[in-house]
């Protein structure tokens, strides 16, 4: 039996990669058309040929990371470059009908919808250059309840119509690590196929430690027929918002979403099976992870390999000021305490000026059976989702309800949302008089 293919190609160098890592972003038309040949010698090395996925007359839907409403220079989202380079590729170089591409940001109903998402990073008007039919938002568009056969977590989802709609599908990633999943790629550019239902709805109720498992059976739903990974400028440190750009000048790809996310993870210095996504769904039979058995095409892996900073979750003892219970809470409210807690700060907040104007914070999540009541007397407390009430410390928030200087309720199940609008919250306290 033939290895699973996939295929690492270095990009020429890029003139406006210095303004881009430095915070601001310049389109050169030259760069765009290398981004394009690596992006053909890519595909054309993993799969021969666009004729091999893209029958005459068929619909292709591109589907890029557009996690949250960011500008380009966050490096949060896909380089709009890659985007103009891809989407022209698959026109000039196929025989679709139509060429879309589309998304929903996961954090949508509190950072931006898909509209200004794909507006801000640049991603709309770049496809629009690269000649795409339709910009759609996934957002504004019907779901199709699916029911998952096989699946451990995620039984029955609720996906966008042109998903399932597409002939084929192309998963666009971005190369960057993430505070909740270690890194993201193609695995977990899944979670934009599903609406952002806050709180304790689709998004909200896997994103516990069942967030491997959860990917593994979106993946489930349907695989891409082909995974881009635009690994041009990365994200290394407090991804997937907070990080620090990574130039690599990459283009991964592949048919086997896991095995290109394998050898993609492994170019970022980790081992595949430290990341939950590709393990569970690698250990399900959706696809490869075992380098043994991956034939990279290209650049060998080890010759562009790179360690690549790793994220830290941990939200406690972070920030003067800013004291984080989280004894006894899941992992999706530990870490997104983390993520929003980082956001606050990046703003370019002075916290130690913010607790002195506004005073100390307390954010309580889960259980908490050393939390001392008194502790949160005259100080601005956050009380992260519901799941506190289920623990026999119960009457430890209650008690610090009732004594806190201002309280703020983050309800239901709370791990997506939390990342956002925490970090909202806070900024309204910065600003009010």
């Amino acid at each position: 039996m033939s290895k699973t293919k996939v295929a690492v190609v270095k990009c020429l160098p890029l003139a406006g990669n210095a303004s881009f890592m430095g915070g601001k972003f310049i389109r050169e038309e030259d760069d765009v058309s290398k981004i394009k040949a690596t992006v053909a010698k890519a595909v054309e090395l993993a799969i021969g040929s666009l004729d091999v996925i893209i029958k005459p007359g068929q619909t292709v839907l591109i589907k890029p990371n557009l996690a949250f409403q960011a500008p380009a220079e966050s490096h949060a989202v896909v380089d709009p470059r890659v985007v103009e380079a891809v989407v022209s590729y698959v026109k000039e170089n196929s025989q679709a009908s139509e060429v879309w591409i589309g998304d929903n940001p996961s954090l949508g109903m509190h950072v931006g919808r898909a509209k200004p998402a794909f507006a801000e990073s640049g991603m709309e008007d770049a496809a629009r250059r690269g000649g795409v039919d339709k910009v759609i938002y996934f957002d504004e568009t019907e779901v199709v309840e699916v029911e998952i056969p096989e699946a451990k977590v995620f039984k029955k989802a609720a996906v966008f119509k042109p998903v399932m709609d597409a002939d084929v599908v192309i998963n666009l990633p971005k190369l960057k690590v993430h505070l909740a999943g270690t890194v993201t790629l193609g695995l977990k550019n899944w979670n934009g196929i599903i609406p952002n239902m806050h709180p304790s709805a689709q998004q909200q109720g896997a994103h516990r430690i069942d967030l491997g498992p959860k990917f593994a059976d979106l993946y489930r739903v349907r695989k891409a027929d082909l995974t881009i990974v635009d690994a041009i400028i990365g994200m290394e440190g407090q991804g997937p918002h907070a990080g620090t750009p990574v130039e690599m000048n990459l283009i991964i790809a592949g048919t086997d979403t896991v095995a290109t996310d394998a050898v993609s993870a492994y170019i970022m210095g980790f081992d595949p099976i430290e990341i939950p996504a590709i393990r569970c769904t690698a250990n399900e039979g959706l696809g490869e992870m075992d380098l043994e058995k991956i034939e990279v095409v290209g650049e060998p892996a080890d010759a562009v390999r790179r360690h690549f900073g790793r994220p830290n979750d941990n939200p406690i003892g972070m920030y003067k000021g800013f004291t984080v219970y989280a004894q006894q809470t899941c992992p999706g409210c530990y870490a997104n305490v983390r993520g929003a807690l980082d956001s606050f700060k990046n703003t370019g907040i002075n916290m130690t000026e913010f607790i002195s104007k506004k005073g100390e914070v307390v954010v309580a999540a889960g259980g908490l059976p050393d939390f001392d009541p008194e502790f949160a007397k005259d100080k601005n407390l956050f009380v992260v989702g519901d799941c506190w009430e289920y623990f026999p410390t119960s009457d430890n928030i209650r008690q610090a309800i009732n004594v806190a200087k201002s309280v703020t309720y983050y309800p239901g199940c709370a791990p997506v949302y939390i990342f956002a609008q925490l970090n909202a919250d806070l900024q309204k306290m910065a600003k009010a008089e």
